[in-house]
C-alpha cells in the first residue's frame, strides 16, 4: 500500500473525500456538516483531528458546505485558488489557515504532490486535482460541463480515477426541472452526461488504472444502473480493457481504496 482514499459521499447535496497515506491524511472536499464528516470518517477509521489539508475544489455549498466549521474545529487550513478564497462563501470566514493554489501548479503536502487543473463549471473557479505518491497516481474530475482535451492529460496514466457521471440526457430532457435549469446542467459548463463519461473513460483508461469510480450522480436524473450501463456500453464499444468500475453514493461512504 502507497496510498488510500474514500468517498465519504457525492452528489448535489454533498460531497467529500480523504486521501491518506501513513503520515498524512487529506480531505478533499467539505460537503458535509462537519458532524456527518466526522461521521464518515469514523467509520473507516480515520479522525479529522489527524487532517493536515482541506482542499476546495470549488465554493459551492455542496462543496464547502462544512469547510469553514472543520478549519476551526480542527485547525486544519484551506488549500482553495485565490478566487474561491475570496469568494462570498469563503471571504469573511475565520479560518485555522489559508494557503492559495492555483491551476497547473503543483504543492506537496507530505508525501502527496498534488496539481489543480481547471475544469469548466458554473462557479468563480473550479479544480480538479492529480495527486501523486510514491509512484502511484489518482485524478478526480467533477462539476464539469465538459472534457477540453487539455485535461485528457491529467486523467491519463493513473491508478484510480474519480470522474462525474451526473445524468441521463433523457432522464434530465424529460424530468422534473425547471427549462432554465436543465440547460444550464446540459451546457459546456454545466454538469458531465454518461456519454460523456464513458467517452472519457475511454481515452484515458490505460495499463496501469485499476479502479474508476462515477461520481456526482444526480439524484433526479440519473441511477446508478443507468450511468453503470451506459459508459460500460461506451466502453466495450470502444473495446477497452475491463476495469473495476463503482459508483459513489450520496448518503453513505464508499470502499476504501488502495493503491
Amino acid at each position: 500500500m502507497v496510498f488510500n482514499y474514500c468517498i465519504l459521499g457525492s452528489g448535489s447535496r454533498g460531497n467529500s473525500m480523504v486521501v491518506w497515506d501513513e503520515e498524512n491524511l487529506l480531505l478533499v472536499d467539505a460537503g458535509f456538516s462537519g458532524k456527518e464528516i466526522k461521521k464518515r470518517m469514523g467509520q473507516i477509521g480515520l479522525d479529522p483531528d489527524d487532517i493536515d489539508a482541506i482542499i476546495i475544489s470549488h465554493d459551492h455549498g455542496d462543496h464547502v458546505k462544512g469547510a469553514s466549521i472543520m478549519s476551526r474545529r480542527h485547525e486544519i487550513p484551506i488549500y482553495a485558488t485565490e478566487l474561491v478564497q475570496e469568494g462570498r462563501v469563503l471571504y469573511d470566514q475565520k479560518l485555522s489557515g489559508r494557503q492559495i493554489i492555483g491551476p497547473d501548479e503543483s504543492f506537496a503536502i507530505g508525501g502527496f504532490n498534488i496539481r489543480g487543473f481547471e475544469v469548466p463549471h458554473y462557479a468563480n473557479q473550479t479544480l480538479g486535482f492529480r495527486i501523486e505518491n510514491g509512484g502511484k497516481t489518482m485524478a478526480i474530475a467533477t462539476d464539469m460541463g465538459h472534457v477540453p482535451a487539455g485535461i485528457l492529460p491529467e486523467l491519463e496514466g493513473c491508478n484510480g480515477l474519480v470522474l462525474e457521471a451526473n445524468h441521463d440526457l433523457d432522464m434530465l430532457v424529460n424530468g422534473p426541472y425547471l427549462p432554465h435549469l436543465k440547460r444550464q446542467i446540459m451546457s459546456e459548463n454545466g454538469h458531465l452526461p454518461n456519454v460523456d463519461c464513458g467517452e472519457t473513460l475511454a481515452k484515458v483508461i490505460g495499463e496501469d488504472t485499476k479502479h474508476v469510480t462515477l461520481a456526482h450522480l444526480s439524484g433526479d436524473n440519473n441511477e446508478p444502473e443507468v450511468a453503470m450501463r451506459t459508459i460500460k456500453a461506451v466502453l466495450d464499444m470502444n473495446k477497452v480493457r475491463k476495469v473495476k468500475i463503482i459508483t459513489a453514493s450520496q448518503s453513505e461512504k464508499g470502499d476504501v481504496i488502495a493503491l
